[in-house]
């Protein structure tokens, strides 16, 4: 496992620049499944990525984690083979393959050089078409799932963000541990994970993204022959509640054996494509995009109160969540918390100088291009977005959106975000 770790990271650094990628070609196969081809003729890497709609919102109550097992489970062996047989195939040919969850979908990807394509997508497609839930597979991935998940709760800044989504979703599935927790690991039968895989891995369903050095037509033909045969059904139905307001700001604390103090503040934000997205996303990077933005500047440079600051805003098919983050001494968590609150409330006071403004886009333009340097960034972005519904084009339009952003765009998002706010905090053990 660890050369496949080891080929996984070169080909990664070996992946051509988005400059030199064609224009993405995007087709539905019969059974309602996605294909999106970006050819690089610079490149002889191959990245493959296939994003299924199977949502956090998707999850059996009480079986928190049960997509991050059925990932796992995918790259131990199916119908056809095992899955030491799968990873032999994979390293006969200098290829690499992984799978993992997001709280809006599932994914595996495969990384391959040109000449081992064809292989690489063909036990991507049986792994996720025909995966075997060998009972003592699902034993052995459960048990390295809970471990996972103990080892995740004493990490200071995963237990603080979980903390955080509790408050601020309250019932919401976003506010659950993406990777379960022990106990709701340990629920979960062989019966429920090979009954959710037939329900909800389906093709209509699916993306599949295919950048780097394979074109077009072979990149269809071996779609169709992987996946063709693949049937589709009807998703099942998912509720989709919106998350409630918060009543009033709440507050979670939390101790861990841990010498700082870590907090977590923020608010429930637009998600992808609504109103104030474009807005929200310069809001960020006014606050931490770089070493002279905001959060840092003001906290750690003039104040000297944390070891670090910064904020994030993940891109999410519902209701996302704009969030500051502050690692500090315990006797400052008073005053990072003022100061926090002191850097928000100012954007939804004043209109953000033109020259910041500036700077805050080009940055922020920068890091976005920065991310999608690599064969895998691009095909991850190029299926995420059409999952979105944004469509598989959308890199094309971000940057013309960004520019749109006004100072009074952004003082109007900031005053209907910031509002009442969810904080979470973990001390040190006393």
């Amino acid at each position: 496992m660890k050369r496949l770790w080891l080929a996984a990271a070169a080909l990664l650094l070996l992946s051509a620049p988005h400059a030199a990628a064609g224009a993405a070609k995007r087709l539905t196969l019969p059974n309602g499944m996605r294909v999106i081809v970006s050819p690089t003729w610079s490149t002889e890497v191959v990245a493959i990525e296939l994003l299924l709609d199977v949502s956090a919102l998707d999850e059996p109550s009480g079986k928190t984690g049960i997509r991050s097992l059925v990932q796992r489970l995918l790259l131990r062996g199916t119908k056809r083979q095992s899955g030491d047989s799968m990873a032999r195939q994979l390293a006969a040919v200098g290829g690499v393959m992984d799978a993992t969850v997001g709280l809006d979908y599932v994914e595996l990807y495969a990384l391959v050089p040109a000449d081992g394509f064809e292989t690489a997508m063909a036990v991507l497609g049986d792994a996720v078409r025909n995966p075997s839930f060998l009972p003592q597979e699902t034993q052995s991935q459960t048990a390295v799932a809970r471990q996972a998940a103990r080892a995740a709760r004493e990490d200071p800044f995963q237990e603080t963000y979980l903390a955080f989504r509790a408050a601020l979703y309250g019932d919401h599935p976003y506010a659950a541990p993406t990777f379960g927790t022990p106990r709701s690991l340990a629920s979960i039968s062989r019966q429920d994970i090979t009954t959710f895989h037939a329900r909800h891995y389906l093709p209509n369903s699916a993306v599949l993204a295919v950048c780097g050095g394979v074109g077009e037509v072979r990149a269809t033909r071996a779609a169709r022959k992987v996946f063709g045969g693949w049937i589709p059904q009807p998703p099942p139905s998912r509720p989709e509640p919106e998350p409630l307001p918060l009543a009033a700001s709440v507050v979670a604390a939390r101790e861990l054996p841990v010498k700082q103090t870590h907090l977590i503040l923020g608010f429930l934000a637009p998600a992808a494509g609504q109103q104030d997205y474009y807005a929200m996303q310069v809001i960020d990077s006014l606050l931490s995009g770089g070493a002279s933005s905001r959060l840092p500047q003001r906290l750690r440079e003039e104040l000297g109160l944390v070891y670090h600051a910064s904020s994030f805003y993940p891109t999410l098919y519902g209701r996302s969540h704009l969030v500051t983050y502050a690692a500090t001494s315990p006797g400052n968590l008073s005053m990072v918390k003022a100061a926090a609150v002191r850097a928000l409330a100012r954007l939804t006071e004043q209109p953000v100088p033109a020259d910041e403004l500036g700077h805050a886009k080009r940055y922020l333009l920068g890091t976005y291009a920065l991310s999608h340097q690599r064969m895998k960034d691009q095909a991850y972005a190029l299926a995420w977005y059409e999952l979105l519904g944004l469509g598989c084009d959308f890199a094309a339009h971000y940057e013309a959106g960004i520019e749109a952003v006004t100072a009074s765009d952004v003082q109007r998002a900031a005053q209907a975000a910031f509002t009442r706010f969810a904080l979470a905090v973990t001390v040190p053990r006393t």
